[in-house]
């Protein structure tokens, strides 16, 4: 019996229109529509403080916040966080690939460890590095106490000029995992043969490692570079529980103060959600910029190489 090919794609959209509307429909609810609301949001100035119906006024949030001296302080600092924080991943978590991919007793178990700190939530690691710094019951003060290296507690927090380079420690050990994970699926893709070829014609292992394994892992390198640059630039939950404090009302740290902590403020203290609308769209450019800088450079060219 003929089949009737019109028939059966008939029903093939029908089924895929079916079972993919709802779909299309709730991620334009919940991500689509926010999203374009928020865009018009922020030509307007809407400010929920004054009593009046939100204005168009165009780009001049946009501009108002380029002019403010305070935009680019924090936007530097996020960018000192990410300058302290890709660096300590990338080789946590180049180490930890490598000596994954070895055959030892326990590695299974080892694998399952790496990922705890990444299954917990930032704001739980925030709280946690609060107890372990704590300076008068804290375990590092203990620890170091007890092995005679300090004679007194520290109160690692309470410098202005250390602070933030705490926060690079606790996003890097919340985040380092992730990398690891990219870095270990790249390190087994690589083909066996190639290394043993390398070998056999006398290459030691730094050889090897410099001419063959990190040429081809910079595809993966591309990727943890853009996805934990993006997480290390719009930081939050860490600064949020470490150093800005988290009492309703309180004061935002201004030594820790990153864009999205200053997103926060304008939008939830200040209450105005014009300007937090365009300082959310510039927090986005920038992200975007910054990984179509990767892809291109890193992983195209990686992969054409």
């Amino acid at each position: 019996m003929p089949i009737d090919r019109n028939r059966v794609t008939r029903q093939d959209l029908v089924f895929v229109a079916v079972i993919l509307l709802p779909l299309i429909i709730l991620v334009g609810i919940l991500i689509y529509f926010p999203a374009i609301d928020s865009l018009i949001t922020s030509f307007t100035n809407e400010n929920l403080r004054i009593r009046r119906l939100p204005k168009f006024i165009g780009l001049k949030n946009y501009s108002k916040l380029i002019e403010n001296s305070e935009f680019w302080i924090v936007t530097a600092r996020s960018l000192l966080v990410v300058s302290l924080t890709l660096p300590l991943e990338l080789l946590i978590s180049l180490g930890l690939a490598l000596l994954l991919t070895e055959v030892f007793p326990g590695r299974a178990m080892v694998r399952t460890l790496i990922l705890l700190p990444w299954m917990l939530p930032p704001i739980v690691n925030g709280f946690l590095w609060g107890w372990i710094l704590n300076g008068e019951y804290g375990a590092l003060n203990g620890l170091l106490y007890q092995m005679g290296i300090i004679d007194e507690y520290v109160t690692w927090l309470r410098n202005p000029d250390t602070q933030i380079i705490w926060v690079a420690v606790v996003q890097t050990w919340t985040r380092f995992a992730f990398p690891t994970i990219i870095l270990l699926a790249g390190l087994q893709s690589i083909p066996k043969d190639l290394l043993d070829a390398a070998k056999v014609d006398g290459a030691s292992s730094w050889q090897s490692f410099k001419n063959i394994v990190l040429p081809l892992l910079m595809p993966s390198f591309a990727v943890a570079l853009t996805i934990e640059f993006i997480a290390a630039f719009q930081i939050f939950d860490v600064i949020w529980t470490l150093t800005a404090g988290g009492s309703a009302g309180g004061a935002i740290n201004p030594f820790t103060k990153t864009l999205m902590l200053y997103n926060y403020e304008l939008v939830f203290r200040d209450l105005r959600i014009g300007l937090g609308a365009a300082l959310s769209y510039l927090i986005l450019f920038l992200s975007l910029g910054v990984a179509i800088v990767f892809v291109t450079r890193l992983y195209n060219q990686a992969v054409k190489s």
